[in-house]
């Protein structure tokens, strides 16, 4: 499934780009309100797991560290990441009998389980011939992770010390040492990179359909999707359920996505244009 996505809810009153088919957008939909530019509080929720773990490598140790469990010995693996790579490899690690102490990182809502939890159908994962939702999956994964006696903490990884062994993993409320470690923070939506973007920010631009498509800023409005994968796709079909009417932006002569979801694409109201000059 590709990574790049971005939903942005605009009202498209400039001129359509050089190539476009598929629908107008009807002319009842509602002008979107003017949005506030003053900036958006971050979400305390919001917290990558990737980024701080991969930038305090071969740093020095903060200051104030968490206490270690001085009866605890050291560990034979930490995984760092919550998504299907994470806990696939919890689920081996723990099945040899390693052990394994899992970070699982925080997510939207405080919920593990890396970018699929935001995915309404899975429907390429093999052993679900009617598909199956995200979430859905995720919490099979952790469950069989745990069921098999991996050790899970819903906590960030803030502080890596590789520069001798064993290895020092420092959360925000442990210290532990382990002998090997894998990190399987994922990946993380691209961002256009637009002037004003971060002001916007969860106000009028999101990356995550799911998460904000039926909320009262995007319901009923024109919307705008920019990509042209699979996830993209099913991010722009999804939004037809709150949208009055979403165009899908591709920025090249043509789409990526599978014949599958192009297909369901041509069935829904979706209008797609090409970004690439001709």
């Amino acid at each position: 499934m590709a990574v790049t996505r971005l939903a942005v809810a605009a009202a498209l009153s400039s001129a359509p780009p050089s190539s476009r088919r598929g629908r107008a957008a009807p002319s009842s939909c509602r002008p979107l309100p003017a949005a506030s530019c003053s900036r958006a509080p971050k979400s305390k929720a919001l917290r990558a797991t990737a980024a701080p773990a991969a930038d305090a490598v071969d740093e020095e140790a903060p200051a104030s560290s968490p206490p270690s469990d001085p009866g605890r010995g050291v560990e034979n693996l930490v995984i760092i990441g919550s998504g299907p790579a994470g806990y696939t490899a919890a689920i081996y690690a723990a099945r040899a009998n390693l052990k394994p102490v899992v970070f699982e990182g925080y997510q939207v809502g405080g919920v593990p389980g890396g970018q699929l939890m935001t995915t309404t159908e899975v429907e390429n994962f093999p052993g679900f011939p009617d598909g199956i939702t995200g979430p859905d999956l995720m919490d099979k994964m952790r469950k069989q992770a745990e069921r098999w006696g991996a050790e899970l903490h819903q906590e960030d990884v803030e502080f890596i010390d590789v520069k001798s062994r064993p290895f020092v993993i420092r959360s925000s409320d442990r210290e532990v040492k382990s002998h090997s470690v894998i990190i399987a923070t994922g990946a993380t939506a691209k961002r256009l990179r637009l002037p004003r973007e971060e002001e916007f920010w969860s106000r009028g631009i999101s990356a995550c359909a799911i998460c904000d498509g039926a909320s009262p800023l995007y319901k009923g409005q024109v919307l705008a999707v920019v990509g042209g994968g699979d996830t993209a796709t099913e991010e722009a079909i999804y939004l037809t359920k709150y949208a009055c009417h979403v165009h899908l932006l591709v920025r090249r002569d043509q789409l990526r996505a599978s014949k599958a979801m192009q297909d369901r694409l041509i069935m829904a109201n979706v209008s797609e244009y090409s970004t690439t000059p001709t």
